[in-house]
Protein backbone atom coordinates (compact mmCIF):
# COMPACT_ATOMS: atom_id res chain seq x y z
CA UNK A 1 0.00 0.00 0.00
CA UNK A 2 2.98 2.04 0.74
CA UNK A 3 4.60 1.96 -2.39
CA UNK A 4 1.42 2.59 -4.34
CA UNK A 5 0.90 6.23 -2.32
CA UNK A 6 4.71 7.02 -3.38
CA UNK A 7 3.97 5.80 -6.56
CA UNK A 8 0.22 7.75 -7.02
CA UNK A 9 2.28 11.15 -5.74
CA UNK A 10 4.73 10.97 -8.42
CA UNK A 11 2.85 9.70 -11.46
CA UNK A 12 3.83 12.94 -13.63
CA UNK A 13 7.39 10.96 -13.66
CA UNK A 14 7.66 8.30 -17.05
CA UNK A 15 7.33 5.43 -15.80
CA UNK A 16 5.19 2.16 -16.91
CA UNK A 17 1.58 2.44 -16.86
CA UNK A 18 -0.20 -0.19 -14.34
CA UNK A 19 -3.27 -0.20 -11.96
CA UNK A 20 -2.13 2.72 -9.84
CA UNK A 21 -2.25 5.02 -13.32
CA UNK A 22 -5.97 3.90 -13.83
CA UNK A 23 -8.25 2.08 -11.43
CA UNK A 24 -6.16 1.85 -8.03
CA UNK A 25 -5.12 5.64 -8.53
CA UNK A 26 -6.03 8.08 -5.46
CA UNK A 27 -5.79 11.12 -7.17
CA UNK A 28 -7.55 11.17 -10.21
CA UNK A 29 -10.81 12.68 -9.71
CA UNK A 30 -13.00 10.90 -12.14
CA UNK A 31 -12.81 8.11 -9.32
CA UNK A 32 -12.95 10.46 -5.99
CA UNK A 33 -16.76 9.33 -5.40
CA UNK A 34 -16.34 5.20 -6.23
CA UNK A 35 -16.36 3.48 -2.74
CA UNK A 36 -13.43 1.39 -2.86
CA UNK A 37 -13.74 -1.01 0.34
CA UNK A 38 -14.07 -4.47 0.69
CA UNK A 39 -17.09 -5.55 2.63
CA UNK A 40 -17.59 -9.21 4.15
CA UNK A 41 -20.57 -11.10 2.23
CA UNK A 42 -22.39 -10.42 4.87
CA UNK A 43 -22.20 -6.72 4.50
CA UNK A 44 -22.79 -6.90 0.50
CA UNK A 45 -25.52 -9.36 0.57
CA UNK A 46 -26.99 -10.44 3.79
CA UNK A 47 -27.63 -6.93 5.15
CA UNK A 48 -29.54 -6.23 2.48
CA UNK A 49 -31.14 -9.28 1.48
CA UNK A 50 -34.88 -8.37 2.70
CA UNK A 51 -34.96 -4.98 0.74
CA UNK A 52 -33.58 -6.56 -2.38
CA UNK A 53 -36.60 -9.23 -2.15
CA UNK A 54 -39.50 -7.38 -1.10
CA UNK A 55 -38.11 -4.52 -4.37
CA UNK A 56 -37.89 -7.71 -6.78
CA UNK A 57 -41.28 -9.20 -5.70
CA UNK A 58 -42.87 -5.55 -6.40
CA UNK A 59 -40.96 -5.17 -10.00
CA UNK A 60 -42.09 -8.93 -10.37
CA UNK A 61 -45.54 -8.09 -9.85
CA UNK A 62 -45.86 -4.78 -11.44
CA UNK A 63 -42.78 -3.98 -14.39
CA UNK A 64 -43.40 -5.25 -17.52
CA UNK A 65 -40.00 -5.52 -18.18
CA UNK A 66 -39.24 -6.78 -14.90
CA UNK A 67 -41.87 -9.62 -16.19
CA UNK A 68 -40.76 -10.48 -19.28
CA UNK A 69 -37.07 -11.09 -18.08
CA UNK A 70 -38.20 -13.60 -15.69
CA UNK A 71 -41.27 -15.17 -17.59
CA UNK A 72 -38.66 -15.49 -20.89
CA UNK A 73 -36.15 -17.51 -18.86
CA UNK A 74 -38.84 -19.41 -17.18
CA UNK A 75 -40.40 -20.33 -20.81
CA UNK A 76 -37.33 -21.43 -22.31
CA UNK A 77 -35.15 -23.16 -19.58
CA UNK A 78 -38.13 -25.01 -18.57
CA UNK A 79 -40.91 -24.68 -21.00
CA UNK A 80 -43.30 -27.62 -20.46
CA UNK A 81 -41.12 -29.63 -18.17
CA UNK A 82 -37.46 -31.09 -18.25
CA UNK A 83 -38.54 -34.81 -18.88
CA UNK A 84 -36.49 -37.32 -17.56
CA UNK A 85 -34.21 -40.63 -19.90
CA UNK A 86 -32.60 -42.79 -17.35
CA UNK A 87 -29.32 -43.31 -18.30
CA UNK A 88 -27.84 -46.52 -16.90
CA UNK A 89 -24.00 -47.44 -17.25
CA UNK A 90 -24.64 -51.09 -18.08
CA UNK A 91 -20.52 -51.49 -17.61
CA UNK A 92 -20.86 -50.14 -14.16
CA UNK A 93 -22.96 -52.56 -12.88
CA UNK A 94 -22.32 -55.47 -15.11
CA UNK A 95 -25.38 -56.21 -17.10
CA UNK A 96 -25.75 -56.13 -20.68
CA UNK A 97 -27.29 -52.95 -22.71
CA UNK A 98 -31.01 -54.84 -23.08
CA UNK A 99 -31.06 -55.51 -19.03
CA UNK A 100 -30.39 -52.00 -18.59
CA UNK A 101 -32.92 -50.77 -20.97
CA UNK A 102 -35.27 -52.86 -19.46
CA UNK A 103 -33.98 -51.67 -15.96
CA UNK A 104 -34.42 -47.77 -17.22
CA UNK A 105 -37.77 -48.72 -18.85
CA UNK A 106 -39.43 -49.80 -15.41
CA UNK A 107 -37.46 -46.68 -13.44
CA UNK A 108 -39.56 -43.69 -16.14
CA UNK A 109 -42.29 -45.75 -15.71
CA UNK A 110 -42.55 -45.48 -12.10
CA UNK A 111 -41.24 -41.76 -12.49
CA UNK A 112 -43.79 -41.11 -14.45
CA UNK A 113 -46.64 -42.17 -12.50
CA UNK A 114 -45.54 -40.07 -9.37
CA UNK A 115 -44.21 -37.19 -11.60
CA UNK A 116 -47.24 -36.64 -13.66
CA UNK A 117 -49.85 -36.95 -10.94
CA UNK A 118 -50.08 -34.17 -8.55
CA UNK A 119 -49.15 -36.99 -5.92
CA UNK A 120 -45.53 -35.63 -5.65
CA UNK A 121 -47.06 -31.96 -4.09
CA UNK A 122 -47.37 -31.55 -0.89
CA UNK A 123 -50.36 -29.57 -1.38
CA UNK A 124 -51.34 -31.50 -4.00
CA UNK A 125 -52.23 -28.67 -6.58
CA UNK A 126 -49.35 -29.54 -8.70
CA UNK A 127 -47.31 -32.21 -10.60
CA UNK A 128 -43.99 -32.20 -11.22
CA UNK A 129 -42.90 -30.01 -13.98
CA UNK A 130 -45.14 -27.15 -12.65
CA UNK A 131 -43.58 -27.52 -9.43
CA UNK A 132 -39.83 -27.18 -11.78
CA UNK A 133 -41.55 -23.93 -13.28
CA UNK A 134 -42.67 -22.44 -10.15
CA UNK A 135 -39.26 -23.32 -8.46
CA UNK A 136 -37.17 -21.68 -10.98
CA UNK A 137 -39.39 -18.30 -11.29
CA UNK A 138 -39.19 -18.55 -7.11
CA UNK A 139 -35.29 -18.43 -7.38
CA UNK A 140 -34.67 -15.89 -9.99
CA UNK A 141 -37.20 -13.67 -8.22
CA UNK A 142 -36.19 -13.88 -4.31
CA UNK A 143 -32.60 -15.02 -5.03
CA UNK A 144 -32.93 -18.24 -4.18
CA UNK A 145 -35.81 -21.20 -3.76
CA UNK A 146 -35.93 -23.94 -0.75
CA UNK A 147 -37.32 -27.14 -1.42
CA UNK A 148 -38.10 -29.25 1.65
CA UNK A 149 -38.28 -33.16 0.87
CA UNK A 150 -40.80 -34.35 3.18
CA UNK A 151 -43.04 -38.11 3.47
CA UNK A 152 -46.58 -37.62 3.42
CA UNK A 153 -49.53 -40.41 2.70
CA UNK A 154 -53.18 -38.93 1.55
CA UNK A 155 -55.91 -41.04 0.77
CA UNK A 156 -55.23 -43.03 -2.44
CA UNK A 157 -51.79 -42.03 -3.21
CA UNK A 158 -49.15 -44.55 -4.14
CA UNK A 159 -46.13 -42.66 -2.97
CA UNK A 160 -45.20 -40.85 0.29
CA UNK A 161 -42.51 -38.93 -1.31
CA UNK A 162 -43.56 -34.98 -1.74
CA UNK A 163 -41.70 -32.05 -2.78
CA UNK A 164 -42.73 -28.63 -0.65
CA UNK A 165 -41.60 -25.40 -1.95
CA UNK A 166 -41.02 -22.87 0.87
CA UNK A 167 -41.63 -19.08 1.23
CA UNK A 168 -37.73 -17.68 1.01
CA UNK A 169 -39.22 -14.52 3.10
CA UNK A 170 -40.10 -16.78 6.16
CA UNK A 171 -36.44 -18.49 6.30
CA UNK A 172 -35.68 -15.84 9.32
CA UNK A 173 -33.34 -16.07 12.33
CA UNK A 174 -35.02 -17.65 15.23
CA UNK A 175 -35.36 -15.29 18.34
CA UNK A 176 -32.24 -15.71 20.47
CA UNK A 177 -29.94 -17.37 17.61
CA UNK A 178 -26.20 -17.38 17.95
CA UNK A 179 -23.61 -15.70 14.90
CA UNK A 180 -24.13 -19.27 13.67
CA UNK A 181 -27.43 -18.29 12.09
CA UNK A 182 -27.21 -15.51 9.42
CA UNK A 183 -30.56 -14.99 7.68
CA UNK A 184 -31.80 -18.36 8.74
CA UNK A 185 -28.89 -20.40 7.79
CA UNK A 186 -27.58 -22.11 10.69
CA UNK A 187 -23.50 -22.96 9.96
CA UNK A 188 -21.38 -24.96 11.69
CA UNK A 189 -17.67 -24.27 12.71
CA UNK A 190 -16.00 -24.22 9.39
CA UNK A 191 -19.07 -21.96 7.72
CA UNK A 192 -20.73 -25.08 6.05
CA UNK A 193 -24.67 -24.91 5.99
CA UNK A 194 -25.88 -27.55 8.37
CA UNK A 195 -29.83 -25.97 9.15
CA UNK A 196 -32.12 -23.45 7.94
CA UNK A 197 -34.53 -22.41 10.26
CA UNK A 198 -38.48 -20.92 8.81
CA UNK A 199 -41.60 -19.37 10.50
CA UNK A 200 -44.44 -21.42 10.11
CA UNK A 201 -46.46 -18.35 8.64
CA UNK A 202 -46.83 -14.97 8.59
CA UNK A 203 -48.32 -14.45 11.70
CA UNK A 204 -46.65 -16.72 13.37
CA UNK A 205 -42.91 -15.80 14.91
CA UNK A 206 -41.89 -19.62 16.22
CA UNK A 207 -39.54 -20.98 13.92
CA UNK A 208 -38.82 -24.80 12.47
CA UNK A 209 -35.21 -25.97 12.50
CA UNK A 210 -34.83 -28.52 8.90
CA UNK A 211 -32.00 -29.87 9.07
CA UNK A 212 -29.89 -29.97 5.71
CA UNK A 213 -29.39 -34.32 6.26
CA UNK A 214 -31.12 -36.43 8.31
CA UNK A 215 -28.86 -37.35 11.60
CA UNK A 216 -29.76 -41.09 11.15
CA UNK A 217 -30.03 -41.66 8.00
CA UNK A 218 -28.04 -39.11 6.34
CA UNK A 219 -31.12 -38.24 3.74
CA UNK A 220 -31.23 -34.80 1.95
CA UNK A 221 -34.20 -33.21 3.86
CA UNK A 222 -34.23 -29.69 2.00
CA UNK A 223 -33.04 -28.40 -1.68
CA UNK A 224 -31.73 -24.58 -1.88
CA UNK A 225 -31.67 -23.67 -5.64
CA UNK A 226 -29.37 -20.58 -5.80
CA UNK A 227 -26.49 -18.88 -7.75
CA UNK A 228 -23.96 -17.74 -6.02
CA UNK A 229 -21.31 -14.96 -6.40
CA UNK A 230 -19.67 -14.84 -3.49
CA UNK A 231 -17.56 -17.73 -1.53
CA UNK A 232 -19.61 -18.02 2.19
CA UNK A 233 -22.36 -16.72 0.13
CA UNK A 234 -25.84 -17.67 2.82
CA UNK A 235 -28.65 -16.60 0.50
CA UNK A 236 -29.14 -15.85 -2.56
CA UNK A 237 -29.28 -12.26 -4.70
CA UNK A 238 -32.47 -11.78 -6.94
CA UNK A 239 -31.71 -11.59 -10.72
CA UNK A 240 -32.91 -8.12 -10.82
CA UNK A 241 -31.38 -6.65 -8.24
CA UNK A 242 -28.44 -4.74 -10.16
CA UNK A 243 -31.09 -3.03 -12.74
CA UNK A 244 -34.02 -2.10 -10.04
CA UNK A 245 -33.33 1.35 -10.52
CA UNK A 246 -33.58 1.28 -14.06
CA UNK A 247 -36.45 -0.98 -14.00
CA UNK A 248 -38.06 1.75 -11.30
CA UNK A 249 -37.91 4.71 -13.51
CA UNK A 250 -38.99 3.05 -16.52
CA UNK A 251 -42.37 2.19 -14.38
CA UNK A 252 -42.64 6.02 -13.21
CA UNK A 253 -41.79 7.48 -16.82
CA UNK A 254 -44.55 4.94 -18.50
CA UNK A 255 -47.14 6.52 -15.90
CA UNK A 256 -46.25 10.02 -16.03
CA UNK A 257 -46.77 9.91 -20.00
CA UNK A 258 -49.94 7.31 -19.68
CA UNK A 259 -51.37 10.40 -17.48
CA UNK A 260 -50.25 12.93 -20.22
CA UNK A 261 -52.01 10.80 -23.35
CA UNK A 262 -55.14 10.58 -21.02
CA UNK A 263 -55.52 13.94 -20.26
CA UNK A 264 -54.38 15.08 -23.35
CA UNK A 265 -57.87 13.43 -24.94
CA UNK A 266 -60.07 15.48 -22.97
CA UNK A 267 -60.66 18.65 -24.92
CA UNK A 268 -61.19 21.54 -22.30
CA UNK A 269 -62.16 25.32 -22.72
CA UNK A 270 -61.90 28.11 -20.37
CA UNK A 271 -64.21 31.40 -20.63
CA UNK A 272 -62.03 34.31 -19.92
CA UNK A 273 -62.74 37.97 -19.20
CA UNK A 274 -61.11 41.44 -18.87
CA UNK A 275 -61.82 41.86 -15.57
CA UNK A 276 -62.78 40.92 -11.97
CA UNK A 277 -66.16 41.42 -11.96
CA UNK A 278 -66.88 40.17 -15.68
CA UNK A 279 -65.53 37.36 -14.09
CA UNK A 280 -68.03 37.10 -11.16
CA UNK A 281 -71.25 37.40 -12.92
CA UNK A 282 -70.03 35.22 -15.18
CA UNK A 283 -69.63 32.70 -12.23
CA UNK A 284 -72.53 33.23 -11.17
CA UNK A 285 -74.55 33.04 -14.06
CA UNK A 286 -73.57 29.49 -14.52
CA UNK A 287 -73.98 28.52 -10.63
CA UNK A 288 -77.58 29.05 -11.56
CA UNK A 289 -77.89 27.65 -14.46
CA UNK A 290 -76.34 24.67 -13.23
CA UNK A 291 -78.31 24.33 -10.07
CA UNK A 292 -81.25 26.19 -9.98
CA UNK A 293 -82.58 25.04 -13.68
CA UNK A 294 -80.83 21.86 -13.81
CA UNK A 295 -78.97 22.81 -16.99
CA UNK A 296 -75.43 21.34 -18.13
CA UNK A 297 -73.27 23.89 -19.82
CA UNK A 298 -71.35 22.25 -22.64
CA UNK A 299 -70.05 23.00 -25.92
CA UNK A 300 -72.59 21.55 -28.95
CA UNK A 301 -71.44 20.41 -32.62
CA UNK A 302 -72.14 23.23 -35.30
CA UNK A 303 -73.30 26.22 -32.41
CA UNK A 304 -72.79 29.70 -32.67
CA UNK A 305 -73.06 31.47 -29.74
CA UNK A 306 -72.85 35.48 -28.98
CA UNK A 307 -70.34 36.36 -25.97
CA UNK A 308 -70.81 39.43 -24.20
CA UNK A 309 -67.98 42.12 -24.50
CA UNK A 310 -64.64 40.80 -23.91
CA UNK A 311 -65.67 37.42 -23.02
CA UNK A 312 -63.41 34.94 -24.96
CA UNK A 313 -63.12 31.16 -25.08
CA UNK A 314 -59.72 30.09 -24.41
CA UNK A 315 -58.64 26.16 -25.64
CA UNK A 316 -57.11 24.29 -23.09
CA UNK A 317 -53.91 22.00 -25.00
CA UNK A 318 -51.47 20.30 -23.25
CA UNK A 319 -49.27 20.08 -26.27
CA UNK A 320 -46.93 17.96 -24.67
CA UNK A 321 -45.45 15.07 -27.18
CA UNK A 322 -44.43 11.32 -25.81
CA UNK A 323 -42.81 10.89 -29.03
CA UNK A 324 -39.18 10.51 -27.40
CA UNK A 325 -40.69 7.66 -24.68
CA UNK A 326 -40.07 4.84 -27.65
CA UNK A 327 -36.38 5.40 -27.82
CA UNK A 328 -35.89 5.82 -24.08
CA UNK A 329 -37.48 2.54 -23.24
CA UNK A 330 -35.61 0.87 -25.93
CA UNK A 331 -32.27 2.38 -24.47
CA UNK A 332 -33.24 1.37 -21.23
CA UNK A 333 -33.78 -2.02 -22.48
CA UNK A 334 -30.97 -2.65 -24.03
CA UNK A 335 -28.64 -1.56 -20.97
CA UNK A 336 -31.23 -4.20 -18.82
CA UNK A 337 -30.86 -6.74 -21.29
CA UNK A 338 -27.06 -6.91 -21.39
CA UNK A 339 -27.47 -6.95 -17.71
CA UNK A 340 -29.60 -9.95 -17.57
CA UNK A 341 -27.51 -11.80 -20.87
CA UNK A 342 -30.74 -11.35 -22.67
CA UNK A 343 -30.38 -9.43 -26.04
CA UNK A 344 -32.84 -6.40 -26.20
CA UNK A 345 -34.25 -8.42 -29.59
CA UNK A 346 -35.30 -11.21 -27.46
CA UNK A 347 -36.25 -9.26 -24.38
CA UNK A 348 -38.88 -7.18 -26.01
CA UNK A 349 -39.76 -9.87 -28.55
CA UNK A 350 -38.41 -7.36 -31.32
CA UNK A 351 -37.77 -9.29 -34.33
CA UNK A 352 -37.30 -6.26 -36.93
CA UNK A 353 -33.35 -6.96 -38.22
CA UNK A 354 -32.41 -9.42 -40.64
CA UNK A 355 -31.96 -13.05 -40.53
CA UNK A 356 -28.81 -12.81 -39.04
CA UNK A 357 -29.05 -10.62 -36.72
CA UNK A 358 -32.26 -12.01 -35.23
CA UNK A 359 -30.61 -16.04 -35.17
CA UNK A 360 -27.34 -14.06 -33.38
CA UNK A 361 -29.66 -12.64 -30.79
CA UNK A 362 -31.87 -16.39 -30.35
CA UNK A 363 -28.48 -18.05 -30.06
CA UNK A 364 -26.98 -15.12 -27.47
CA UNK A 365 -29.99 -15.62 -24.92
CA UNK A 366 -30.03 -19.80 -25.65
CA UNK A 367 -26.83 -19.31 -24.11
CA UNK A 368 -28.01 -18.26 -21.01
CA UNK A 369 -31.13 -20.34 -21.25
CA UNK A 370 -28.92 -23.38 -21.20
CA UNK A 371 -26.79 -22.35 -18.48
CA UNK A 372 -30.18 -21.99 -16.55
CA UNK A 373 -31.20 -25.36 -17.47
CA UNK A 374 -28.34 -27.00 -16.47
CA UNK A 375 -27.90 -25.20 -13.12
CA UNK A 376 -32.01 -26.14 -12.26
CA UNK A 377 -30.95 -30.24 -13.75
CA UNK A 378 -28.29 -29.98 -11.51
CA UNK A 379 -29.82 -28.22 -8.42
CA UNK A 380 -33.23 -29.98 -8.28
CA UNK A 381 -33.93 -32.76 -11.35
CA UNK A 382 -31.42 -35.04 -10.51
CA UNK A 383 -31.55 -34.56 -6.13
CA UNK A 384 -34.99 -35.23 -6.83
CA UNK A 385 -34.79 -38.31 -8.90
CA UNK A 386 -31.78 -39.58 -6.39
CA UNK A 387 -34.79 -39.52 -3.74
CA UNK A 388 -37.15 -40.60 -5.62
CA UNK A 389 -35.24 -44.04 -6.10
CA UNK A 390 -34.28 -44.15 -2.64
CA UNK A 391 -37.66 -44.05 -1.35
CA UNK A 392 -38.71 -46.80 -4.08
CA UNK A 393 -36.04 -49.07 -3.64
CA UNK A 394 -36.15 -49.09 0.37
CA UNK A 395 -40.68 -49.14 0.25
CA UNK A 396 -39.83 -52.31 -1.71
CA UNK A 397 -41.74 -51.02 -4.68
CA UNK A 398 -38.25 -52.12 -7.10
CA UNK A 399 -35.22 -54.00 -6.20
CA UNK A 400 -32.33 -53.09 -7.91
CA UNK A 401 -29.35 -55.46 -7.07
CA UNK A 402 -26.67 -53.77 -5.14
CA UNK A 403 -28.13 -50.07 -4.95
CA UNK A 404 -28.01 -50.30 -0.83
CA UNK A 405 -24.63 -52.32 0.05
CA UNK A 406 -22.37 -50.50 -2.72
CA UNK A 407 -22.86 -46.25 -3.38
CA UNK A 408 -20.83 -47.00 -7.00
CA UNK A 409 -23.79 -48.98 -7.89
CA UNK A 410 -26.61 -46.56 -6.46
CA UNK A 411 -25.17 -43.63 -8.16
CA UNK A 412 -24.72 -45.47 -11.72
CA UNK A 413 -28.71 -46.28 -11.12
CA UNK A 414 -28.98 -42.73 -10.43
CA UNK A 415 -27.58 -41.95 -14.22
CA UNK A 416 -30.13 -39.62 -15.70
CA UNK A 417 -30.47 -37.03 -18.55
CA UNK A 418 -32.87 -34.51 -19.04
CA UNK A 419 -34.56 -32.83 -22.15
CA UNK A 420 -36.52 -29.69 -22.67
CA UNK A 421 -37.95 -27.53 -24.98
CA UNK A 422 -35.20 -26.60 -28.19
CA UNK A 423 -34.03 -23.17 -29.12
CA UNK A 424 -36.43 -21.31 -30.86
CA UNK A 425 -36.37 -21.31 -34.52
CA UNK A 426 -37.16 -18.33 -37.63
CA UNK A 427 -36.69 -20.44 -40.56
CA UNK A 428 -37.19 -24.14 -39.94
CA UNK A 429 -35.93 -25.22 -43.35
CA UNK A 430 -32.98 -23.44 -43.01
CA UNK A 431 -32.54 -25.05 -39.71
CA UNK A 432 -33.05 -28.44 -41.07
CA UNK A 433 -30.33 -27.82 -43.88
CA UNK A 434 -27.57 -27.08 -41.50
CA UNK A 435 -28.43 -30.06 -39.52
CA UNK A 436 -28.25 -32.44 -42.61
CA UNK A 437 -24.87 -30.84 -43.92
CA UNK A 438 -23.46 -31.43 -40.01
CA UNK A 439 -24.88 -34.74 -40.68
CA UNK A 440 -23.15 -35.43 -43.85
CA UNK A 441 -19.87 -33.97 -42.56
CA UNK A 442 -19.90 -36.09 -39.70
CA UNK A 443 -19.80 -33.55 -37.26
CA UNK A 444 -22.84 -34.03 -35.20
CA UNK A 445 -25.00 -37.39 -34.12
CA UNK A 446 -28.85 -37.66 -34.83
CA UNK A 447 -29.22 -37.78 -30.95
CA UNK A 448 -27.66 -34.42 -30.91
CA UNK A 449 -29.35 -32.87 -33.67
CA UNK A 450 -32.37 -34.85 -32.35
CA UNK A 451 -32.32 -32.72 -29.13
CA UNK A 452 -31.22 -28.95 -30.50
CA UNK A 453 -33.91 -28.89 -32.90
CA UNK A 454 -36.91 -30.42 -31.31
CA UNK A 455 -35.59 -30.97 -27.45
CA UNK A 456 -36.41 -34.49 -27.69
CA UNK A 457 -34.88 -37.72 -27.63
CA UNK A 458 -33.34 -39.70 -30.53
CA UNK A 459 -34.17 -43.00 -28.94
CA UNK A 460 -37.62 -41.93 -28.09
CA UNK A 461 -37.93 -40.86 -31.99
CA UNK A 462 -36.22 -43.97 -33.67
CA UNK A 463 -38.60 -46.27 -31.51
CA UNK A 464 -41.95 -44.26 -32.49
CA UNK A 465 -40.91 -44.41 -36.05
CA UNK A 466 -40.58 -47.87 -36.18
CA UNK A 467 -43.68 -48.23 -34.88
CA UNK A 468 -44.87 -45.61 -37.08
CA UNK A 469 -42.94 -47.84 -40.19
CA UNK A 470 -44.77 -51.13 -38.86
CA UNK A 471 -48.53 -49.47 -39.09
CA UNK A 472 -47.71 -48.17 -42.47
CA UNK A 473 -47.01 -51.41 -43.69
CA UNK A 474 -49.98 -53.17 -42.32
CA UNK A 475 -52.07 -50.10 -43.85
CA UNK A 476 -50.27 -51.10 -47.20
CA UNK A 477 -50.89 -54.66 -46.86
CA UNK A 478 -54.68 -53.77 -46.45
CA UNK A 479 -55.14 -51.68 -49.38
CA UNK A 480 -53.93 -54.77 -51.48
CA UNK A 481 -56.17 -56.72 -50.24
CA UNK A 482 -58.60 -54.25 -50.52
CA UNK A 483 -57.46 -53.71 -54.01
CA UNK A 484 -57.76 -57.85 -54.66
CA UNK A 485 -60.60 -58.23 -53.25
CA UNK A 486 -61.97 -55.41 -55.70
CA UNK A 487 -61.22 -56.99 -58.70
CA UNK A 488 -57.38 -56.37 -58.73
CA UNK A 489 -57.36 -55.02 -62.70
CA UNK A 490 -55.46 -52.12 -63.64
CA UNK A 491 -56.07 -48.60 -63.21
CA UNK A 492 -58.46 -49.65 -59.81
CA UNK A 493 -58.90 -47.06 -57.57
CA UNK A 494 -58.13 -47.67 -53.72
CA UNK A 495 -59.77 -45.54 -51.56
CA UNK A 496 -56.37 -42.87 -50.69
CA UNK A 497 -57.49 -41.52 -54.55
CA UNK A 498 -54.88 -43.29 -56.25
CA UNK A 499 -54.18 -45.82 -58.53
CA UNK A 500 -53.20 -49.02 -58.53
CA UNK A 501 -50.06 -49.81 -60.81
Amino acid sequence: MGKNRKRNKNQNRADPMNYSHSGGSSINTALADLFSGINTPEEDIEENKEVLMGRSRQLAMGNALAISALKKIRTNVIGSGLKLKASIPADILGINEEEAEKIERKLETLWEYWAESTECDYEGQMNFYQIQSLAILTKLRDGECFVGLPFRKNLNDVFELKLRVLDSALCVNPSGSSEKVINGVESDSQGVPIAYHFRKNYKSMDTVRISKYGSLTGRQNILVLMERERAGQKRGVPLLSPVMEELHQVTKVRRAELKNILVSTIFSVFVTSPDSKSTLKLKKDFNSLIDEKNEVVKLGSGTISVLPPGVKIEQANPNRQCASLDSFITSIAKNIGACLEIPYEVLMSSFNSSYSASRAALNEAWRTYMLHREWHIAEFCKPVYAEFLDYIVDSGIIELPGYKENLLIKRAYQGSEWFGSSVGQIDPSKEAKAAEIRLRCGLTSLTRETKLLTGADYETVLKQRRKEAQNELELNELKRKAREVKGGGENVMVESGKEKK
